[in-house]
């Protein structure tokens, strides 16, 4: 049967919410408002984030990706766990909610991933413009920007889901899990409500308990 890993890149791979920090950095005044919207949950995760790219100019582009390179951390042992994945075949996905132009330059020092799953931006206006490359499929009416279940019910085939995430924007994720792995609100949501997780901090506490969980 086998197992796919399917992770999160935002506050899972990144210490931080990179969107987060970019909109903190470059417009915080408005964009911190809808960041909290988001979080709440009174507006759709496909509709802030759209809102909120669109607070950002285009001709910034180069500027952003330069800020996300030198200033987002990544969570210690990730290359490990790529390492330990690839030693037990088991196919490593990113699923995110974020943009292609700063995922990839950041993801681009570490080998291994099957694939990325991310959006695109149209960069021809004045303004940042999001093109949401991964819509909800007929099981899915929750808007969500990236549909991080339909990618995975599309990819994992009969293979069993490992999940990896961190926030409210991965809890439909962590309902198609087979094995889920949490951190920050995600743990608090599926404590909250008797989710089997596994918690971490680091991914080598995931590589640690990877090893026991898998059969």
């Amino acid at each position: 049967m086998g197992y796919i890993i399917a992770c999160d890149f935002d506050g899972t791979v990144t210490n931080t919410d990179t969107i987060a920090a970019i909109i903190e950095q470059f417009e915080p005044v408005h964009g911190n408002a809808i960041v909290e919207r988001i979080i709440s949950q009174e507006i759709s995760i496909k509709t802030g984030v759209s809102e909120l790219f669109n607070l950002l100019r285009s001709t910034d582009k180069d500027t952003v990706i330069q800020y996300a390179i030198e200033e987002v951390a990544i969570r210690p042992g990730f290359q490990q766990l790529l390492d330990k994945a690839a030693e037990k075949r088991i196919p490593f996905y990113i699923i995110s909610g974020g943009m292609h132009f700063f995922i990839d330059p950041i993801l681009s020092q570490f080998h291994g991933l099957k694939e990325v799953f991310a959006n695109e931006i149209d960069f021809t206006e004045e303004y940042m413009k999001v093109i949401w490359t991964h819509p909800c499929d007929i099981y899915c009416d929750n808007d969500c920007g990236t549909c991080k279940p339909s990618i995975v019910r599309r990819i994992a085939g009969n293979r069993k889901v490992i999940a990896i995430g961190d926030s409210v924007t991965d809890i439909l994720l962590a309902q198609e899990a087979d094995i889920l792995f949490t951190t920050g609100k995600l743990s608090d949501y599926a404590q909250a409500n008797n989710i089997d997780y596994h918690h971490f901090e680091t991914f080598y506490d995931v590589g640690h308990r990877l090893e026991e969980v898998i059969h």
